[in-house]
Order: structure tokens, then C-alpha cells, then sequence
């Protein structure tokens, strides 16, 4: 024959059994309300890096190069994408606005776009517009009181219609033509 439990004993089983029921309807809650927001969150991958084009019947030594910076909605919810910008500094960051040139030499999209999940945008610039186009960004990195550092902290990025910013570190290539524009326009500055 089976000994019964003792009923003190018992009434702690049960305390203890009560609790694990209360944490569990406690956590099932709180996971509930995350999935229910999850569709209404924004987030966008960008990435900014330089592209090549090859015309047809030229090779790969005459291509053209264009900077490109794509921003792809990996989120559920539908956003708008207003504006283009750059971050500058690691402690005291400053968000600086990029303006797209009107007379655009490629086919490029339009701002603002809005982007469903898995639609992408990209913008490109010739290499050259794109270096005439760096002059304000190359002033604010440079009153930075840590300039190389500051222009090794430089983030591409974009705005949504919320005002909720999305940055990416851009690709090697980019970051090598902006330390040698900074090269350049520091230069430049010390001569005058």
C-alpha cells in the first residue's frame, strides 16, 4: 500500500503548484503582447557601398562607379523613407541631412518611398557627385575635437516618415574615398 503524504506537506505541493501556474499564465501574457506588437515594428537594413557598372562590350577596367546606399524594410510594418543622412561622433552624435543632387546623371529613386516588407530602396550617385557632395560632412568631422576618430565613427543612414533613424557603417570602399576626401580637405585647410 501506498503511505499517504502528509497533509502539511501536501499544502505546500499545492502552494508551489499554484505559483508555477500564476508565472506561467504571467509569462504567456507577456509573450503574447510582444508577438502582437512585433507587426508594428520598424526596421530597415541599409547598407551603403560603391557599385559598379559595366556598359555592354567594355570590361571591368572601364566601368563606372556610382555610390549606393540601399535600405531594405526587414520589419512588418509599411514605413515611409523621408530623408538620406550621416551620423557623425560616438558620445555626442550629430545627425547631418544628405540632399540628393536634382540633376541626377543615373536612374535612381525618388525620395520619399514608402516600403512594404521586403521592398527595398536604392539611391545612387556618380562617384564624383557624390565626393562634390561631402564637402559639409567633411567641415562637421572636422571641427570634431577627435577628427580621426570621428571619421572612423561616420554611419550612413535614413529617416522615416516617424523620424526613426536607421544606420549602417559604410562598406570599405566608401570609407576609403571619405579618409581620402578628409586627407584632402584637411589640406586644403592648412594651405588656407
Amino acid at each position: 500500500m501506498c503511505a499517504l503524504l502528509d497533509p502539511e506537506i501536501r499544502q505546500w505541493l499545492d502552494i508551489g503548484a499554484q505559483y508555477l501556474i500564476a508565472v506561467g499564465t504571467v509569462g504567456a501574457v507577456i509573450v503574447a503582447l510582444y508577438l502582437s506588437r512585433k507587426d508594428r515594428r520598424e526596421k530597415i537594413s541599409v547598407s551603403a557601398a560603391i557599385h559598379y557598372f559595366v556598359p555592354p562590350e567594355q570590361t571591368m577596367a572601364e566601368s563606372i562607379r556610382f555610390y549606393g546606399l540601399t535600405a531594405t524594410n526587414v520589419g512588418f510594418a509599411t514605413l515611409t523613407v523621408q530623408k538620406l543622412c550621416w551620423r557623425v561622433g560616438i558620445f555626442r552624435k550629430k545627425v547631418l541631412y544628405m540632399i540628393p543632387p536634382e540633376p541626377v546623371e543615373c536612374p535612381t529613386e525618388r525620395l520619399p518611398k514608402t516600403l512594404r516588407r521586403g521592398d527595398w530602396l536604392t539611391i545612387q550617385l556618380p562617384e564624383q557627385q557624390f565626393i562634390d557632395g561631402l564637402h559639409a560632412l567633411l567641415e562637421q568631422v572636422n571641427t570634431h575635437p577627435f577628427s580621426s576618430l570621428a571619421l572612423r565613427s561616420l554611419q550612413t543612414g535614413v529617416e522615416t516618415s516617424t523620424k526613426k533613424r536607421f544606420f549602417a557603417r559604410p562598406n570599405w570602399d566608401v570609407t576609403k574615398i571619405l579618409r581620402e576626401q578628409f586627407d584632402t580637405f584637411r589640406k586644403s585647410q592648412r594651405k588656407s
